[in-house]
């Protein structure tokens, strides 16, 4: 799919979510259905723990998201938080993410949440981890796989978008979430765990 923005591709992407939605099982359908509720649940813990703001603690988990597992982003979210509480330094915390990442993580202890906004990725997760909010879309490697193709076997699929192609994808996604009747990060994750499971 070249142009992601045409009304052709527009209709093809909404034909492989709902082919990716209707592949999942009832357990993958629950595991997407309470992923964002427990990340939240975990956000507010290290909100709580770390006496930081709500916003601080999702966008701190956010931030160090980009190319790392879950897991070990929570690790990685507690390792910074305990490092800001004891005043030690960016250069003081490993992390599994990008060292601007775990520098932008340190910016946002420090208030600078509009750091996010400079991805639509981290701002979108940190929305959808803290707030519940569906009217953003976490659009990562995963699901940008699964709006080009509902192939199995393709390997033909692009690994970034401009902001522009971010926000139709996340205007698509959305659209069909409202189809199944589930709020747009739930149907999210249920794409997330049903396209890793069977992509090989």
């Amino acid at each position: 799919m070249k142009d992601l923005t045409s009304t052709a591709s527009r209709k093809q992407i909404r034909r492989n979510l709902r082919t990716w939605f209707s592949r999942a099982t009832k357990a993958e359908l629950l595991q997407g259905a309470v992923w964002y509720t427990e990340a939240q649940t975990f956000s507010r813990q290290m909100s709580d723990t770390f006496d930081v703001s709500r916003e601080v603690a999702a966008g701190v988990i956010s931030a160090l998201s980009p190319n790392n597992k879950w897991e070990r982003n929570k690790y990685d979210t507690i390792q910074v938080l305990k490092a800001v509480r004891d005043g030690k330094s960016p250069d003081d915390v490993k992390v599994c993410t990008y060292g601007a990442n775990k520098r932008k993580a340190f910016a946002i202890t420090n208030g600078d949440t509009k750091i996010l906004k400079q991805s639509p990725k981290t701002y979108a997760f940190a929305r959808n981890v803290g707030e519940l909010d569906g009217n953003y879309v976490t659009i990562d490697k995963w699901h940008l796989r699964a709006c080009q193709t509902s192939s199995l076997k393709s390997k033909e699929c692009r690994e970034s978008v401009t902001p522009h192609q971010y926000k139709v994808l996340s205007q698509e996604t959305i659209k069909v979430a409202a189809e199944f009747g589930v709020p747009a990060y739930v149907f999210q994750a249920i794409i997330w765990v049903t396209i890793r499971n069977r992509w090989n």
